[in-house]
């Protein structure tokens, strides 16, 4: 996996926190950079472990299945990709200012549970040719980068822009699916 290719994933794994980001800003009369800055770590660092706990665990089995990893990889990606497409085509009817909440442990909880994508992506990147420290670097810094940007730019954009980056997120990560599926096809010679 390229540089780029590592930095797409991190961009689309960090679309949902993006938006969960936003909706805190939004939720603010003004940007404020403390509370930015906190945000972007506690995603940044959770995205990033969760990474790396997915790969972990998927280091172990590697081998067991390296005939199927494309399928593997193509079916997580594509459904973390919907599933994250499928929440932002919803209705959003629910109260973002009391999801997002200022309040550390619903930070964190928010982090954890936009983060589980990392975990699956992590198990994919076990059966790929990646150096997977670099990967999890990228990743964090880039959800970092992203979140701390969502909370600063909230106040002014809203709730909206949020539900089209998830959107746009859960495209590049079935993109990134479809992409080590035809690779690998293409090297065995089915394509």
């Amino acid at each position: 996996m390229t540089l780029v290719s590592n930095f797409f994933m991190a961009v689309g794994l960090s679309a949902d926190a993006f938006a969960v980001s936003v909706a805190r800003g939004a939720c603010s009369w003004r940007a404020d950079l403390r509370v930015a800055l906190r945000t972007g770590l506690v995603f940044g660092g959770v995205e990033a472990s969760m990474v790396l706990l997915g790969w972990l665990l998927g280091a172990g089995f590697a081998g067991l299945i390296a005939d199927i990893d494309h399928w593997i990889a193509l079916v997580l990606l594509g459904a973390v990709g919907g599933h994250m497409i499928h929440e932002g085509l919803g209705d959003g009817d629910e109260d973002v200012c009391e999801e997002a909440g200022k309040g550390g442990l619903k930070t964190l909880l928010a982090a954890l549970g936009t983060s589980i994508d990392g975990a699956a992506i992590g198990v994919t990147l076990a059966f790929m040719s990646v150096h997977i420290w670099s990967a999890v670097a990228i990743v964090g810094v880039v959800s970092f980068c992203i979140s701390t940007l969502g909370v600063l730019i909230g106040p002014r954009i809203g709730a909206l822009l949020g539900r089209r980056a998830e959107i746009l997120g859960g495209l590049v990560l079935i993109t990134i699916g479809v992409t080590i599926f035809y690779s690998h096809m293409r090297d065995a010679g089915l394509f």
